[in-house]
């Protein structure tokens, strides 16, 4: 990885998108590329936390393991976007990992990046306000696990289908039919929503049922029929 595709990278990023070209130039002697295939996994909940990353290419899952057995989905993390930033003030991963493609990663040593903050006020400050977001994300998640699973999945496809407008350059959600595509399986979309396939598949089953919405054979492929309702159902 060359010294300009590293400093680019890291321009790119959220989390760095503030910082001057000196101040980049210094973070990227601390970055450590690193590719990993799918459906592999970068620390496991409890590890010893000895780095936080920055997501270049790809996307990932960071997901919590429950005393049942099961496990939650916090976030998925897309490129441009860090994640594990915790690892700078605890000694261990409270989460796990695991890439859902092909992905470029940066691994940010703990003990060097922690001298680097030492010494940059700015840089410590955008760190911060980003655990800020994250911490503010996790709030939301908790939230939203309290709600019925119908509610969780209609916010869930109204969130999709603003993000996905918002990508096409367009305003707020439309208030006719639009198709949006899932990024992840329904196996995974059930653990983002903090339920099992089966629940997942009945609620997708009543949304079909109400006209709602419209799946096709891919069942990725989802077109919304009715954004009152479904606005409806998130409230319940």
């Amino acid at each position: 990885m060359s010294d300009d595709q590293t400093f680019a990278d890291l321009r790119a990023a959220q989390l760095f998108m503030h910082l001057d070209d000196d101040q980049l130039v210094r973070l990227a002697s601390v970055a450590q590329p690193r590719r990993l295939p799918a459906e592999e996994t970068l620390f496991l909940q409890d590890d010893e936390a000895d780095a936080f990353y920055l997501l270049s290419e790809g996307r990932l899952k960071v997901f919590k393991l429950l005393r049942d057995g099961r496990t939650a989905t916090i976030r998925h993390v897309e490129s441009g976007e860090t994640f594990a930033e915790a690892a700078l003030f605890h000694e261990r991963y409270p989460a796990s990992t695991e890439t859902l493609t092909d992905c470029l990663l940066y691994r940010f040593d703990k003990v060097r990046t922690l001298e680097l903050l030492l010494g940059d006020a700015r840089l410590a400050v955008n760190l911060l306000a980003s655990m800020a977001e994250l911490l503010g994300l996790l709030n939301r998640r908790v939230e939203e696990l309290l709600l019925p699973v119908p509610a969780r999945l209609a916010r869930y496809l109204l969130a999709r289908a603003d993000e996905q407008l918002e990508l096409a350059g367009g305003g707020g959600a439309a208030d006719g039919p639009r198709v949006i595509r899932l990024p992840v399986s329904k196996r995974e979309l059930s653990a983002r929503l903090g339920t099992v396939p089966e629940t997942l598949s009945r609620t997708f089953d009543r949304f079909k049922r109400a006209q709602v919405i419209r799946m096709s054979g891919d069942h990725r492929l989802i077109e919304i029929l009715s954004f009152e309702q479904l606005h409806r159902l998130a409230q319940e």
